[in-house]
């Protein structure tokens, strides 16, 4: 059998590698047949999300530059939004990755929001708007304004995608309108805010996290774990403390933790513990976000319950969705490799 990986055996680059902007393995042959509403509110996400697919086919079919009267150019049709809020759990990433798989044309895009951001500031803003802008579906997972930074960038982005006539879908767990409440001083940037709320047509979609069962699943106890990992056939099993995994996390910008993930088939992590701050805790949501869509095997150890792994005081602000979606994120991971 093949042996057991540490945290030593782990290569901690800084090169980013861009993404293919196609939706993860977990959600990359995710389809609208397969979606099924738990809630009025999704039947009609589900058929609208699908018929604004079409439309965005339909727009991309015809000449990008029709030629009129005496030779002028006709203006590009201004492009359209459509933008998902609702609780985690829903089904919005699944409906945006059917809607991605749905486009029958290459020039689509699947990244999520932090990639987004992080692309056009590794490009720069006019490299960006050109190698994005021939995207004619761009599809934007977990979309959120935490600075005024990336507030300015994204308008600046999607302005040029709408003025190119392409089509925009959107997740989020926040509405428009209340982007950057809490984070920073959303006043301020009230009027880009909205300026981006007003391009888009929202669809509020409701029902239970799909994921949840009673409660939360439970932490194994640590020789569960070790038989776990010692039976375990995958090839590239690693066995991580938390603390360990808190340290690797520190040492890298969290756009970076796939290259962490792209050397691992499963991970078993011994002694989860409650994570004591806020940096720390975003951090290792973001690692178990892109752990659970890039479809890695997890299990974890520990003798807290799991919803303490966030303390109180910073798991019900301005994050609490993030913290809450993890857990439930978590709580499927640790059933899945008990199965």
């Amino acid at each position: 059998m093949a042996q057991l990986y540490s945290s030593s055996d782990l290569i901690l680059s800084d090169k980013y590698a861009f993404s293919n902007f196609a939706p993860p393995p977990r959600f990359g042959e995710t389809n609208f047949a397969a979606y099924i509403p738990q809630d009025p509110s999704q039947g009609i996400a589900s058929d609208r999300v699908s018929t604004f697919v079409s439309e965005a086919l339909s727009s991309a079919n015809k000449k990008q530059q029709r030629t009129g009267f005496f030779g002028r150019k006709k203006t590009a049709p201004q492009g359209q939004g459509l933008y998902l809020d609702g609780g985690f759990g829903v089904g919005k990433t699944h409906l945006l990755a059917s809607a991605y798989n749905a486009f029958d044309n290459p020039a689509k895009a699947y990244m999520s929001f932090q990639e987004l951001v992080y692309t056009i500031g590794a490009l720069g803003k006019e490299a960006a708007q050109t190698e994005l802008g021939q995207y004619k579906l761009i599809c934007i997972d977990e979309f959120e304004l935490d600075d005024p930074g990336n507030t300015l960038i994204v308008k600046t982005f999607l302005a040029h995608a709408f003025s190119l006539g392409n089509y925009v879908i959107t997740t989020s767990n926040t509405p428009p309108a209340a982007q950057g409440q809490g984070r920073f001083n959303a006043n301020d940037f009230k009027r880009e805010i909205q300026s981006i709320a007003e391009r888009f047509e929202m669809l509020h979609i409701d029902g239970p996290d799909y994921r949840k069962r009673q409660s939360l699943s439970t932490l194994v106890n640590d020789e569960t774990l070790s038989r776990l990992a010692n039976t375990d056939t995958r090839n590239r099993r690693f066995t991580l403390s938390h603390s360990e995994l808190k340290t690797v996390l520190e040492q890298m910008h969290p756009i970076r933790y796939s290259n962490i993930l792209n050397q691992i088939d499963v991970l078993y992590l011994n002694n989860l513990e409650a994570v004591p701050d806020q940096n720390s805790a975003l951090r290792f949501v973001h690692f178990i976000d892109k752990l659970y869509d890039m479809k890695i095997g997890f299990c974890a150890s520990g003798i807290i319950s799991l919803e303490d792994i966030f303390d109180a005081s910073y798991r019900n602000n301005a994050y609490a969705k993030k913290h809450y979606r993890c857990l439930s994120r978590l709580s499927e991971l640790i059933e899945e490799a008990q199965e």
